[in-house]
């Protein structure tokens, strides 16, 4: 995944700060808000960036496997495509909101009882995003930031 092939990604500039078995840690550099977040259009790149700096666990590109890894204090960039942050913000708030709502309204429907559609929406809502951290916790490599330039 690089910037160069057309893909449209957020960047951002982190230094290296210790080794792990499969890559490095990267300690991800703060910085302003891009255009588009100081004009209210959200862009994700609040993923990447913080107002302080935090600390990543980044795997090791196949490129760098037969190299030496990265030298420790030496600046790298990380990428994450944005359509990968669409997704992610789609499972995350979508899913179990739809979920929650369709629930509560076939819950509404089916039963003249005031307190089963809340139940079921708040205990719908709760349930889904439970299961969603369990189902993408298996998957969270996907949706890391990759190191592309060391």
């Amino acid at each position: 995944m690089s910037a160069t092939t057309g893909e449209q990604v957020v960047q951002r500039q982190g230094r290296v700060v210790g080794y792990r078995t499969q890559g490095v840690v990267v300690e991800v550099i703060a910085s302003p808000g891009c255009t588009q977040c100081a004009k209210g259009q959200g862009c994700g790149a609040g993923l990447l960036a913080r107002r302080n700096p935090w600390q990543l666990k980044v795997d090791t590109p196949l490129s760098y496997k037969d190299k030496t890894s990265p030298a420790l204090n030496s600046e790298v960039t990380l990428v994450m495509q944005k359509a990968t942050i669409t997704r992610l913000t789609w499972l995350i708030y979508g899913l179990p909101l739809l979920i929650a709502l369709a629930g509560a309204g076939v819950g509404d429907a089916l039963s003249d009882a005031v307190w089963l559609a809340p139940s079921l929406f708040f205990g719908l809502l709760i349930s889904s995003m439970l299961g969603l951290k369990y189902a993408l916790g298996r998957r969270a490599e996907y949706f890391r930031p990759r190191l592309v330039d060391a």
